[in-house]
């Protein structure tokens, strides 16, 4: 037992320095490793020790230290279970959105996860064209400008347009990039929503104004059929029957069912125009229509009650996704569910082979936390 932990003492100091080396001595949790180094030396020398004097050394000492070790042993392999479990994205063929998590950026350049986070963004988007890219990041105390400004100008410098894009520049935490991403979302739908709202009363406004204007074409035309109905002869004068026939075929004279008949032919047509494809006789907006405009209704109250108004952005479930790293997608996945999202869908990055290690254990330290606090 004392060899073990004498290596694994060796082999945490040396990827401490590896890390250093590659990444520099300033990387997230880098610290991690020599504690562990000092640690395993620790139980090296203790085990050593122990194993010369045990009848020096009282029993719980041992059984305390063995305990402890299991006990982390146990709590280090579940948490790497829930990480590996939850690098399988689970995104459908469709997204309304896809949010992607920041990550760390420099004075010069963008870190080695965030570059793969968004690799995989721009793949994503040129396939579906369709979905938002919701960028989350804030600006870091060392970072010169915030993570989703730098995430939109690398998207953009790609081929990534513009309108496929939004920001969320004020998180500092995946709690936060979750939270504010969700607002994010429900401000962009409600002022689409404004947007199909207003589009529907410039319809309404163009298919009343066009429903008043053949209406007001019909009572023309039945005026003038009244009119000449007035100038034709009638049947039990003396000419008789034949001869009003010939007044009517000179005068071009056809009975009122068919004139109306023609019109409202006309009629339909100009409706088709409108995309309303509706007839007179059976369209209860046709009689409110004209009893409005006998009382004088103005348009605004027309378009109240003007039928065949549809929702045109029904409030149907939003499908979104989280892209982050692999290893950051189960707490992810869980602080989004907490968050309220109720369809979420996880889309991973792959990481750096030479920090993966490192990644996993920062990203078990950060579940428990997230969990102690309450965030998943």
């Amino acid at each position: 037992m004392a060899v073990i932990f004498g290596v694994m003492s060796v082999v945490c100091l040396v990827y401490f320095g590896i890390i250093s080396v590659y990444s520099g001595v300033k990387t997230s949790a880098a610290w991690v490793w020599l504690v562990l180094a000092i640690v395993f030396f620790l139980l090296f020398r203790g085990s050593h020790y122990y194993h010369q004097h045990k009848n020096k050394v009282p029993l719980w000492v041992p059984v305390s230290v063995v305990t402890l070790c299991t006990a982390g042993a146990v709590i280090f392999v579940i948490l790497q279970m829930l990480i590996f479990g939850g690098m399988i994205g689970t995104a459908p063929e469709h997204l309304d959105y896809l949010i992607v998590l920041g990550a760390k950026v420099r004075e010069d350049d963008i870190s080695a996860s965030l570059k793969h986070r968004l690799d995989k963004a721009i793949r994503f988007a040129q396939e579906h064209p369709e979905t938002k890219l919701i960028l989350s990041g804030g600006q870091g105390k060392d970072e010169p400008t915030t993570e989703a400004q730098a995430m939109a100008e690398y998207l953009q410098y790609n081929g990534i347009a513009p309108e496929q894009i939004l920001l969320e520049g004020q998180s500092t935490s995946t709690r936060e990039n979750m939270a504010f991403s969700k607002a994010l979302i429900e401000e962009q739908r409600q002022e689409e929503k404004e947007s199909v709202r207003r589009k529907q009363v410039d319809e309404n406004r163009r298919r009343m104004e066009l429903s008043m204007f053949l209406l007001q074409l019909e009572k023309e035309a039945a005026e003038k059929e009244k009119a000449a109905d007035n100038d034709l002869p009638f049947s039990g004068f003396a000419g008789g029957q034949g001869e009003r026939e010939q007044a009517m075929i000179e005068k071009d004279y056809r009975p009122p069912k068919t004139r109306r008949g023609e019109l409202t032919e006309k009629s339909r047509e100009f409706l088709a125009q409108g995309g309303l494809n509706r007839q007179r006789s059976y369209d209860p907006g046709y009689a409110i229509v004209e009893g409005a405009v006998g009382q004088g209704q103005n348009l605004e109250a027309l378009m109240q009650v003007y039928p065949g108004v549809k929702e045109l952005l029904p409030d149907k479930p939003l499908q979104i996704g989280v892209l982050t790293s692999n290893f950051h997608l189960f707490r992810a996945m869980k602080i989004g569910e907490k968050c309220g999202f109720e369809h979420l869908y996880g889309v991973a990055s792959s990481s750096d082979p030479i920090l993966f290690v490192h990644l996993c254990v920062r990203e078990g330290m950060a579940i428990l936390k997230d969990k102690f606090l309450g965030n998943m």
